[in-house]
């Protein structure tokens, strides 16, 4: 047999060999992952995703405090790393306490700047449930880094969330002890101290009379996004503390930064959330990577 036969023998021996195993690599050892078919089912639905950041697999989790974590809205599911420069992922977590959210824009300087994507996002001052349409005119950023409110600083930028510094405008009550010589209200005090929370309609609702650094009553924000593949995004953050959604549990000593957010998708050409969702809402817990249709299981 000719030496060349041989090579090419052995080579397509080879490639059956990585095929019967289920497994795809590249010239660097990679493993490449199969990429999850999307359903029409994303769309026009509730998706409340909790625990976001916890039990990621091997090659999601950020190797240091630089690094993202990304997550595809319309596969509801946490994206390797290693695909920072395709179109399957919509958002970015990173910054401190990865609390900027950027979006996969390949246009535009950022991490999936050179891909396809044509992601952008956009901060409304108004309440997720009363976000019906994506508004005309909106003005988009890409690929964005949507992160602290004006609300909880001294600029003037909107912001999905709020930090109180080392007291707590949201919950003054619990801060109360801090400078005190007592050992007891001192600890109970800094568990509420440098909190972060999210601008959702829950904690404006529980805090009602809760005031920000200006004295002004604190407002909800929304998120507007559109995908990585042009469709668009209603969402809200509700926590960056492991497994808590509830304000009134709100506080330190949970693990951060693990999200719970909701959202919705609609069809590009349809920009048009409706009043009502039109199919039952999904839960996805990635602590333990269950999903649970219908009314969300806290």
């Amino acid at each position: 047999m000719h030496p060349r036969t041989k090579i090419t023998l052995f080579l397509f021996g080879l490639i059956l060999t990585f095929i019967s195993c289920g497994k795809v690599y590249d010239l660097n050892g990679h493993d490449w992952e199969p990429e999850t078919p999307m359903s029409d089912s994303v769309f026009n639905r509730e998706i409340y995703i909790r625990n976001y950041g916890d039990n990621l697999p091997a090659g999601h989790n950020p190797l240091d405090a630089m690094d993202p974590m990304l997550f595809s809205l319309e596969r509801f599911s946490s994206i390797n790393l290693f695909y920072k420069t395709t179109e399957r992922w919509d958002l970015s977590f990173s910054g401190i306490f990865r609390s900027n959210i950027g979006v996969n824009n390949g246009r535009t300087a950022g991490i999936g700047y050179g891909s396809s994507a044509v992601a952008e996002i956009a901060v409304l001052d108004t309440p997720y449930s009363k976000v019906t349409h994506v508004p005309e005119n909106l003005l988009f950023q890409a690929p964005g880094e949507i992160g602290l409110d004006a609300q909880g600083t001294i600029s003037y930028q909107m912001g999905h969330v709020i930090y109180t510094f080392g007291g707590n405008f949201v919950r003054p009550d619990k801060v109360t002890g801090y400078d005190e010589n007592d050992p007891v209200a001192s600890q109970e005090a800094n568990q509420y101290r440098h909190m972060l929370y999210c601008l959702s309609e829950d904690l404006i609702k529980t805090f009602p009379k809760a005031k920000n650094l200006q004295g002004k009553p604190l407002r909800p924000r929304t998120l507007i996004i559109k995908t990585a593949r042009g469709n668009y995004v209603k969402l809200e953050t509700q926590s960056i503390y492991k497994g808590i959604t509830d304000p009134l549990q709100m506080r330190r000593g949970y693990e951060v930064p693990i999200y719970a957010f909701r959202y919705m998708v609609i069809k590009a050409d349809e920009a048009r959330f409706g009043f009502v969702a039109r199919k039952q809402s999904l839960t996805v817990n990635m602590s333990n990577n269950s999903v649970t249709v219908g009314k969300e299981k806290l």
